[in-house]
């Protein structure tokens, strides 16, 4: 580093990862369009409805309403807003990961080395690309975990734990795993401070969250938001029909970012006579729970974007163990490290920009975009419509949407999962109805699906058929994907727009 003071290395890299965001074009995702139509609500005077009611839905309510002005403000170009916003919050980790492990470890070097690691991640930016809420979740975790150090660190703490009651209210806002987070917080809280901090920790946070989970209660009768019930899908999805595929997923995870520096977490791990518990245990409680929760409960980590909140640490504790080293040995395994992890981001950067260029437009743009705007042009605007995929076509098609997968309504989980999509379409009446035919095909709880023989008889534009006491009208075929370009597709796959008439 020669004389570059700290603080210039520091910048950056929070520059690096800023400019990683913007590399990634017209990558946002489809999740991020379902927050878009949650802001565009609560701008409206509806919030977290989706199709007329409110939606249990949402497992990150705070990130919706804080891009509530920006929809004002930007309207549906909020698409090109939200990555810069979500780019401040990739930069604001890496000096964040800097600041808490630089308090713990009293080393700029290290504290430095933890900050490339989560920079070279490239996940970071990636995530912050799709428009998801998930970099400034790390940043209250982090920020969180800022606060409990000072307190550990200081008598007359009361304000910091106020403050910190409120970081940890907004972060389970943001992201429901925090509760846990929450909770290894407070317990070690609990035993050096004694039982005030319930209140002092408790209450802040108790009136943070207290409007949104009391709301969700009335409507709900459950604390837990609908999308919950894709966790427990998701295992049987991952034991009973592609195990095998997951298991090479998580292996592709830690082969490519974490099994290299695997090792030297682990010998930091056995020096534990020279850890401080109220420090050190409430990281490996963190480690531990993404590690079983989002690798074996909920395997469908999508490039582990819910392991984000756990990286910095892990990476942190990883550098302890390369500083144990002898100090050519540390050199070798820190050059390693950091060449490694910028390389194979390097690497999966270019890949998802040729990915971008050849896959991910033509479907989310050309295919959901235009079913939604289709949609709007030829559908009366208090259409309902139900569909499995809801992200983009409900932000453009600006309609009342039916979630046929139980993402937003959790009462058609039970209907997915006896296969009986076409009773889900009786009992709550649609006006329109969407068939995505590769979920259909290709993703197993669709394959039993009663609605199927919508598909067998291959309709043309304007004919009708009967399902059921169902009338079903095609009155449009939208092309999905690029099969040529585009690897996720094998075959020429379509969407069917039904309009729904009931005999």
């Amino acid at each position: 580093m020669g004389k570059i003071p700290i603080w210039v290395w520091l910048f950056f890299l929070a520059g690096i990862a800023l400019l990683q965001v913007f590399l990634v074009r017209n990558t946002v995702m489809g999740d991020a369009f379902i927050h878009f139509v949650f802001a565009r609500g609560i701008a409206e005077g509806q919030p977290f409805f989706y199709n007329g009611e409110f939606s249990a839905g949402s497992t990150s309510p705070l990130w919706s309403a804080l891009l509530t002005w920006p929809w004002k403000i930007f309207g549906e170009n909020i698409i090109s807003f939200v990555k810069i916003f979500a780019g401040f919050f990739t930069a604001l980790s890496v000096l964040l990961t800097f600041a808490v492990t630089k308090k713990i470890s009293r080393n700029s070097k290290i504290a430095l080395a933890t900050s490339a690691l989560v920079t070279g991640s490239f996940v970071f930016s990636f995530w912050a690309a799709k428009g998801m809420e998930t970099s400034f979740y790390v940043c209250l975790i982090l920020g969180s975990f800022l606060f409990y150090l000072r307190i550990l660190e200081t008598r007359k703490s009361l304000p910091l734990e106020i403050l910190l009651g409120i970081l940890l209210g907004t972060a389970i806002l943001t992201r429901p795993e925090a509760w846990f987070f929450a909770a290894i917080l407070g317990i070690p809280l609990l035993v050096k401070k004694s039982w005030r901090v319930i209140f002092s920790i408790g209450l802040p946070a108790f009136l943070i969250l207290s409007p949104y989970y009391f709301w969700l209660f009335e409507n709900t009768s459950s604390i837990f938001p609908s999308s919950a019930a894709r966790i427990l899908r998701a295992q049987q999805w991952a034991i009973e029909f592609h195990g095998i595929f997951f298991t090479l997923e998580i292996f592709k995870i830690l082969f490519t970012k974490l099994l290299p520096l695997t090792p030297f977490a682990i010998f930091f791990f056995w020096q534990r006579e020279k850890f401080n518990r109220f420090v050190f245990l409430p990281i490996f409680a963190w480690l531990i729970f993404h590690g079983i929760f989002f690798t074996v409960i909920f395997p469908t980590t999508e490039g582990y974007r819910y392991l984000l909140a756990a990286l910095p640490f892990f990476y942190f504790v990883a550098i302890l163990g390369i500083w144990k080293l002898p100090k050519k040995f540390r050199i070798a395994a820190l050059t390693f490290a950091l060449v490694g992890s910028f390389a194979i981001s390097g690497q999966q950067l270019f890949e998802r920009m040729q990915s971008t260029k050849n896959c991910e437009i033509p479907f989310i743009d050309k295919t959901r975009r235009k079913t939604g705007i289709w949609l709007r042009k030829n559908t009366p605007p208090n259409a309902l419509v139900a569909m499995k995929e809801i992200d983009q076509s409900a932000f453009y098609s600006r309609r009342q949407m039916l979630s046929m997968d139980g993402t937003l309504d959790a009462k058609a989980v039970l209907f997915v999962k006896n296969g009986d999509q076409l009773g889900f379409l009786i009992q709550e009446k649609p006006d329109f109805f969407i068939l995505e035919e590769e979920m259909y095909r290709e993703y197993p709880d669709w394959q039993n699906s009663n609605i199927l023989p919508l598909l067998d008889s291959n309709p043309e534009i304007g004919e009708s058929q009967i399902l059921g006491d169902l009338k079903f009208i095609l009155r449009e075929k939208l092309k999905s994907g690029d099969t040529e370009s585009c690897a996720h597709f094998s075959d020429e796959y379509f969407w069917w727009i039904f309009q729904v008439k009931y005999e």
